[in-house]
Formats: structure tokens, sequence, C-alpha cells
């Protein structure tokens, strides 16, 4: 018996095995919401894509009342919601192929010869097709806010960062980024900058379990600090929640017949399928994992009223309120959940 048949590598732990290792090596897997998608089955778009609903966060006004008169009633407002289709319409595969020689006299083991290859090409293209959809919203007109900036200009050791990214906090806070789980994406100088800084609180990076990780620094004002080298230019940086985007993963259909077996797994939103066969004809095996899957930016930003829109308006509304028209949400069309900034570099 080869190693790669061993009982303890069944069917279920190969694909088990798998869907852990992907996920572990899958580079900017914490810039983006990355969800299993077993909600989409039996919901389409018009174009037959697989699809669910992204719910904005539920919002309405609050009211003035009359004080102790009550000659009005009070008046009630619905919680909104705006909902945006996330859809599934890709499809990605690793398939690779082995003899019985190769698994019986060579002793190929599963673990050692096939999934690693396997798992790193995959999560090799998933990583460059997250880094495509960073590169296209940073160049895209999409962000609500494009005028962060970090100045370290006479301050090479970082002194000044805590007090700059509580300013980079504060404008992002303004602008409705989600609070919990922020990302710094530093560019290489920004984040030497930002590594240097004594106010930054550095990780174990021997504990990292996933490439991800190895990429975060530490946090500074509650954000991590990820190494954004090989993704910005050196004066480039990103402050982003991983909801800016929703990468939905999906196995699809397990086939009924035709394969020598067939096993799904999912693990931290990442779901696969592998099917194993054999060929008669060339006295081959072959496997092949699967993946379908989409990366969706979330432009869900709630159009505000100001002090003056709010007077306009003579509805009771007052700044800050949700804009609302015929009982919906006005959506500004911009991705208010990714900011983007420019680094001055110290000059000697």
């Amino acid at each position: 018996m080869s190693k790669i048949d061993k009982p303890f590598l069944d069917p279920q732990k190969r694909v088990d095995l798998a869907v852990a290792d992907l996920a572990r090596r899958v580079k900017y897997a914490g810039l983006v919401q990355v969800i299993s998608a077993d909600q989409f089955q039996g919901t389409t778009d018009g174009s037959g894509n697989p699809t669910i609903w992204y719910e904005t966060e539920g919002v309405t006004v609050a009211r003035d009342y009359e004080w102790r008169s009550r000659t009005k009633p009070v008046e009630y407002d619905d919680i909104f919601r705006t909902k945006l289709p996330i859809r599934v319409n890709k499809h990605m595969t690793q398939g690779v192929r082995t003899t019985p020689e190769q698994e019986f006299f060579d002793e190929i083991s599963y673990a050692r010869d096939v999934l690693p290859p396997a798992t790193t090409a995959l999560a090799n293209r998933l990583n460059s097709k997250i880094e495509t959809a960073v590169l296209d919203a940073v160049a895209g007109t999409d962000l609500k806010v494009t005028n962060l900036a970090l100045n370290a200009d006479g301050d090479p050791n970082g002194a000044s960062a805590l007090r700059q990214v509580l300013a980079l906090k504060a404008a992002v806070d303004a602008s409705g980024m989600p609070a919990q789980g922020r990302r710094l994406v530093a560019g290489a100088n920004a984040f030497i900058w930002l590594a240097a800084s004594e106010a930054t609180l550095k990780y174990d990076l021997a504990q990292a379990t996933t490439l991800y990780r190895r990429g975060v620094y530490g946090t500074i004002a509650g954000m991590e600090i990820v190494d954004g080298s090989t993704l910005l230019g050196a004066n480039e940086f990103l402050v982003l929640h991983p909801s800016w985007a929703v990468m939905p993963t999906h196995r699809g259909q397990m086939p009924e017949s035709g394969v020598t077996w067939a096993r799904a797994s999912q693990v931290d939103g990442f779901d696969i399928r592998i099917q194993r066969g054999y060929s008669l004809d060339f006295d081959r095996n072959g496997q092949v994992i699967h993946t379908y899957w989409n990366i969706e930016q979330i432009k869900d930003d709630i159009q505000r009223h100001t002090r003056e829109s709010a007077a306009s308006a003579n509805d009771g509304s007052v700044a800050g309120d949700p804009v609302i028209t015929n009982d919906a949400l006005v959506l500004t069309n911009k991705n208010a959940r990714m900011a983007k900034g420019t680094f001055t570099p110290d000059t000697p």
C-alpha cells in the first residue's frame, strides 16, 4: 500500500487538510471579508449568478417632541436597510495527476508531495486576485476618503506617530468606517516608520500561523499595522476595514457519479471541494480542487444631511440624519470602508 492511500489520509481528512493549508497560505486574506457562501444555493441574480444580499446596518432618525403639552402624537420612523448584491461568478481549479507507479514505488506522500504544491498554487492565484481588487479600488474613484496623510519629516523615529495615527482614526471615524478590526496597510517607507515608533505595540511574530499574520507587525491606536511593501508604493498607505470588499467562496455542486470520490470542507470562509478520479485509458489518478468565488466592493455609504440640507428638507431632519427619499436610503455610491493616504518621509 502506498503512503498516499493509507487509511489515516481518508478523503475527508485530505480535503480538511487542504482547505486549512489554503487558508494559511493566502497572504492578503485578512484584507477582505472572506465568507463561505452556503447561503447562495437557490438564489440567483438576473444573469443566473448565485447571489446573496449584503445588508447595511439599520438606521433611523430621532425627533423633537413638544414639552409637556402633548397636542400631537409621537412620530414613528422605519428602520431602513439597504441590500447590496454579492455574487459568485468565477470558478478556480487546481488539477494534478499521478500514476500508480509513482504512488506505489515512489511512495508519494499526499501531505508532503501532493498537497503543498496544489494549495500553494491556489493561494497564489487567490492572493493575486485580492491584490488586484485592492489596487483597482485604490486607483478608482469610489473611495470616500482619499486625502489621509502621515508626515515623518523631521521625525525619523516616529515620535509623533501616535498623534498622527489618532488623526487618521478621527478622519475614518467621521467617514463611517466600522471601528473594530481596522488595518493600517503601509508601503515600505511608511511601514518602517510606524514599526520604529515606540507607540507601536509589537506582536510576537514567532506565533504567527498564517502568511497574513506574518505580515502584521503590531498595533497602533487600535489598528493592525500590515506590511504592504509588496502591495503599495513605498509612500502609500491605506486604512481599511476588511468589509470594504466581500470575497465569497463556494464548493459548488458535489458530483453524483463519474469520480472515485468527492469531498468538501471549509475553514475561515474558504470553501472547496476535491474530486479524485481514475483514467483507464492512461492509467492515471487525477485530483482536482474546485472553488467558486468573486470579490465585490461594498459601496454602502449613506448620504447624510448637512445643516443646510436639513433646513431645506423641512421635515424635521437635523445634520447627520440619513437622507431618505421615497422611503429608501440615499447612497453616495462611495466606499467608506477603505481610505487611502500619502506618507512623507524624513528629509535628512
